[in-house]
């Protein structure tokens, strides 16, 4: 049975997805990507294991370039033909995976755009092996972003994203037997879009006290219940993935989809 809150969320990620993948291309998100990416890499370069997933608001949008482990997916609402990984299409409230499988999930701002984001953190809690990594990457509301988000102007995406804060995260976190190792927030310039100014305001990435007001955080937890000892499963992809793209990306953003969005507009 399909959750009423899945079919909202399936329904709002078709309906803005190509508007969310249209930003990330444009100058502020990809300064906010790059930022992300460059916090997230030293630490996914040197985890290890069989199987990382990640959760985004697009499999377009993918970071799995940046681990080493053998086997990424990215999860999508919908099947894409053109995704170019490891596509894993399903319910994001009821994953068609074991419990403690995954190695290493991220979460790349999928909380940020669905109705029931409690219920999606669960999921990715229970695939998550006993002392794998949870890794949450979401927008900060205790920042220039944040304040932004409320203007009356700032009703498209990602400013009508939910800016979960970090004490609600940590408390469903502390539910789900998770120990938070680590909390660091990145982009501290505010949300202009003038490539520019974008990079004359470059030197407050290193100005001293803004370490918390970061327009994303990075949230780095360790699950602390499950089976005690990792296991290999032999998996068969069709027991839970729909479908395989052979050629894995080498990417943050897809080339091909750039081009068809860019044909679109």
């Amino acid at each position: 049975m399909k959750f009423k809150g899945f079919r909202k969320d399936k329904r709002f990620l078709e309906a803005f997805q190509d508007e969310l993948e249209y930003w990330w291309r444009q100058p502020l998100g990809r300064a906010l990507l790059d930022a992300e990416q460059q916090r997230l890499e030293p630490f996914l370069a040197k985890t290890f294991g069989y199987h990382f997933l990640q959760l985004g608001v697009s499999p377009y949008v993918s970071l799995t370039h940046l681990s080493q482990i053998n086997h990424p997916m990215v999860w999508s609402p919908k099947w894409l033909k053109d995704a170019g990984e490891s596509l894993l299409v399903a319910d994001a409230h009821a994953l068609p995976i074991p419990d403690d499988s995954i190695d290493v999930v991220l979460i790349h701002h999928l909380l940020d755009f669905v109705d029931s984001p409690h219920v999606v953190l669960r999921e990715a809690g229970r695939i998550t092996q006993h002392k794998g990594h949870l890794i949450i990457v979401g927008f900060n509301p205790v920042s220039s972003w944040g304040v932004c988000r409320h203007l009356r102007w700032k009703k498209s995406v990602p400013w009508n994203g939910r800016f979960i804060g970090l004490k609600r995260l940590n408390d469903w976190l502390t539910l789900l037997d998770y120990r938070i190792e680590d909390v660091e927030t990145v982009m501290l310039r505010p949300p202009i879009k003038s490539n520019r100014w974008l990079q004359r305001t470059r030197w407050l990435e290193s100005s001293e006290g803004g370490g918390h007001f970061g327009a994303a955080y990075i949230v780095w937890a360790k699950k602390q219940v499950g089976c005690a000892t990792p296991i290999r499963r032999k998996w068969q992809q069709n027991q839970f993935i729909p479908g395989v793209v052979p050629t894995p990306s080498t990417k943050g953003l897809s080339r091909a989809r750039s081009e068809s969005i860019k044909r679109r507009r």
